[in-house]
């Protein structure tokens, strides 16, 4: 019916999690050389990210959200989003292809007799999008519930929308009584509570984030390499920091107060 094709490395970075449906569709392609044998009728992916499109040729055609679609086909579109001139190079280590269809928030899909459901969660990207598979598993992309939190340091990445797409995949899990969690990176995370309860903890993670740099800059200091975000730098320095910028940049042109954790 389904199953989980996982990467590398319990899929870290630069590595993600697919899920094959059946043997026509795969949902991303980032699990690596598990890949290479497998041709199929048809890719969705859940972002426009390197780690989630980097084997897209293994289907005869690629789907995506209508707000990542170029940026899956252009460099030029790709290298606009990150934001970092020619240094984006050091993330292809695929080629851009084109993306033959899209799909919209709320779309049934089916293949093989399995049901998927788009469900469009912006923040990560502006066209990210989770799967509910046969109302029973949720495929959910880059709100992956790692002990990181949620990451938001492109372009088209929004804090704000973040938020409203956890608690929105919150309520779906509810309402549909959803039992499987399927994350990009990580682990798979089963029962309805101990779901809701990893993407509460996950979302924790930005109001903690925004309290702390809200204080620093309180306090006359500059946030930006002090540990809230990425609690050590990682190489190279100066585009992690570029990452780290633009995300305490979007704490600090937007608010939070409209929201809260229940």
């Amino acid at each position: 019916m389904y199953r989980i094709i996982e990467a590398p490395n319990s899929g870290k970075y630069p590595f993600s999690h697919s899920l094959l449906i059946g043997k026509s569709c795969i949902i991303d392609t980032g699990s690596g050389e598990a890949l290479a044998p497998l041709r199929v009728d048809c890719v969705l992916n859940t972002h426009w990210h390197e780690d989630h499109i980097a084997m897209n040729s293994i289907g005869r055609k690629v789907l995506a959200h209508p707000l990542d679609a170029e940026a899956i086909e252009s460099y030029e579109e790709f290298r606009r989003r990150y934001g970092i001139g020619d240094s984006v190079r050091l993330f292809i280590n695929f080629e851009f292809g084109q993306v033959d269809d899209v799909f919209e928030d709320g779309e049934q899909l089916e293949f093989e007799g399995v049901s998927v459901e788009v469900i469009h969660t912006p923040g990560h990207s502006a066209g990210h999008c989770c799967f509910v598979i046969n109302n029973e598993a949720v495929f959910l992309g880059d709100i992956d519930l790692t002990s990181f939190g949620p990451w938001y340091g492109c372009l088209d990445c929004d804090v704000d929308d973040f938020v409203r797409s956890v608690k929105k995949m919150m309520r779906e899990v509810e309402r549909r009584d959803i039992e499987i969690a399927i994350p990009s990176h990580g682990r798979p995370v089963y029962g309805k509570e101990e779901i809701i309860g990893a993407m509460r903890e996950y979302l924790k993670k930005i109001f903690e984030r925004d309290k702390a740099i809200r204080e620093l800059v309180r306090l006359g200091v500059d946030p930006v390499g002090k540990g809230i975000i990425y609690r050590k730098i990682p190489e190279p320095r100066e585009i992690y920091l570029h990452f780290e910028k633009i995300m305490v940049e979007k704490h600090l042109t937007t608010s939070l107060d409209e929201f809260c954790l229940d």
